[in-house]
């Protein structure tokens, strides 16, 4: 089937069929929902946008559900899918769509407006909240610059995009999401997940490591200008 010539009932049921297979680890096609999210987004079609909803807000409520962070605030499920929902519906559309290049860019962006909406319910729970450094480790860490900048603006998909490209692995994607998306400290990361750092000193090093990566990467000094 041409994606775009066909029938809103039956990209809805194709995407679905499709979404099934690869849960299934089969064969695949992304196509139909990527053409889903396209006339949802870009055509503001009402009836595909509420495909959308149905067909992803089970993903955004698992995201918000198995995040660290989640056991923090307290919001009922439609919060989480609204507000997650509202935030790419204003940030997505004609003009901005054709800078996804698939179906995988787009869950990716969907996924990072779902912890942005979890990162504003902490801060909002949290903002007395008293910041501790490791005093053995603290002097090592000084890129204020960079890190205010990525917090401030992570919700630029195309600078979020430049993040992700520096990181090397899961841990360090762990460490990416914490500190620029909820706003943790090291300190912070370590008590929550002692099963994966040595020490504080252990996450300060990945952290440190990431943003001298950033530092150096020239889309991010350009970005930052």
């Amino acid at each position: 089937m041409e994606f775009r010539h066909g029938s809103l009932e039956e990209i809805v049921s194709a995407c679905r069929e499709q979404t099934l297979r690869y849960l299934r680890h089969e064969p695949s096609i992304d196509g139909f929902c990527f053409e889903l999210l396209r006339r949802a987004l870009c055509n503001r079609d009402d009836r595909a946008w509420q495909a959308v909803l149905s067909q992803y807000s089970p993903s955004v409520l698992a995201w918000v559900r198995h995040h660290p962070a989640a056991a923090s605030v307290s919001e009922d499920d439609q919060y989480w899918v609204n507000r997650t929902f509202e935030r790419l519906w204003s940030a997505i559309g004609a003009d901005r769509f054709g800078h996804f290049e698939g179906l995988p860019s787009l869950l990716r962006y969907l996924k990072l407006c779902a912890f942005s909406v979890l990162q504003d319910a902490v801060r909002s729970n949290s903002a007395n909240r008293q910041s501790y450094l490791d005093d053995d480790v603290a002097d090592t860490v000084a890129a204020p610059d960079v890190e205010r900048a990525t917090v401030g603006r992570l919700t630029a998909s195309e600078l979020w995009r430049t993040v992700d490209g520096v990181l090397q692995d899961e841990t360090e994607r762990a460490v990416a999401h914490l500190s620029f998306v909820l706003d943790f400290q090291p300190r912070e990361i370590y008590e929550r997940h002692r099963d994966h750092f040595a020490s504080v000193a252990d996450v300060y090093r990945v952290k440190r490591n990431i943003l001298d990566r950033l530092r150096r990467n020239p889309d991010v000094r350009a970005y930052l200008a």
